[in-house]
């Protein structure tokens, strides 16, 4: 063909369908960072949704639909249906949030993903109090229950798949002070004692891998703890508790 006459040759239609591809591309991140970059709404299901506080619920308006409708259930606990959303301007799934109050005071989320057959739940609920969905691909949930502290996790959604994001220790930064003397050690196994903190002293909690505790005292020094009383109340350390069963 020749170009000239106002056609394109086989080359000129190749890199048309490249360009073609690379503006859809574009268009989709585009899309994508609009999305993420949109102001969150929360939804406040009550201050006594649970028996650990208030539950709230963040995302993006262009890519979610609020339910908030109470769903019977024969156990008796209260489950709301909360939502449908995606997790970002790109993705093609469509998920429904649950939240459920759980037995023995155990409030969590529920991950379904609609498919033809109708909504498959993909896992066990995810204890928390705090569910949010930025509109980058991923969600984060938090909250003091089921846990020690203030748990934070990040997961999403591959493959028809619930996936957590593996963290090295869990972020607690909490300040805080000693209730009594507690032991204290060099390493994370706590198999190295090296002394204790009195009572009253202020420490601040840094990191935990879920059971173990990073602390660090008054005068900048570093030492591992491990709870031992596993009561539902602070008894050592002030905020750190098990909130569970």
């Amino acid at each position: 063909m020749n170009p000239g006459a106002g056609g394109l040759s086989q080359g000129g239609v190749g890199m048309v369908r490249v360009l073609l591809v690379m503006a859809a591309f574009v268009c989709g991140l585009a899309a994508s960072a609009i999305a993420a970059g949109d102001e969150l709404a929360t939804l406040n299901l009550g201050e006594n949704a649970s028996c650990w506080g208030p539950v709230f619920i963040h995302y993006v308006p262009s890519l979610a639909t609020i339910i908030n409708t109470a769903t019977p259930q024969e156990s008796g606990f209260k489950e709301i249906r909360v939502a449908k959303l995606r997790l970002s301007a790109r993705s093609a799934d469509t998920l429904i949030v649950d939240y459920t109050e759980g037995g023995s005071c155990d409030p969590g989320f529920i991950i379904s993903l609609i498919e033809k057959r109708g909504p498959r739940r993909l896992d066990w609920p995810i204890h928390g109090l705090d569910f949010e969905a930025p509109g980058d691909g991923l969600f984060y949930v938090r909250g003091h229950t089921d846990s020690w502290f203030d748990m934070r996790r990040k997961f999403t959604v591959e493959g028809g798949n619930l996936r957590e994001t593996k963290q090295p220790f869990y972020y607690v930064g909490l300040e805080t002070k000693t209730l009594r003397q507690i032991p204290v050690y060099s390493t994370q196994g706590c198999s190295e004692y090296i002394g204790r903190i009195e009572e009253g002293a202020p420490v601040t909690v840094l990191l935990s891998d879920g059971a173990t505790f990073l602390l660090k005292t008054d005068h900048d020094i570093l030492v591992w703890w491990r709870p031992q009383i596993t009561q539902q109340r602070a008894e050592e350390i002030e905020g750190i508790y098990f909130a569970g069963d």
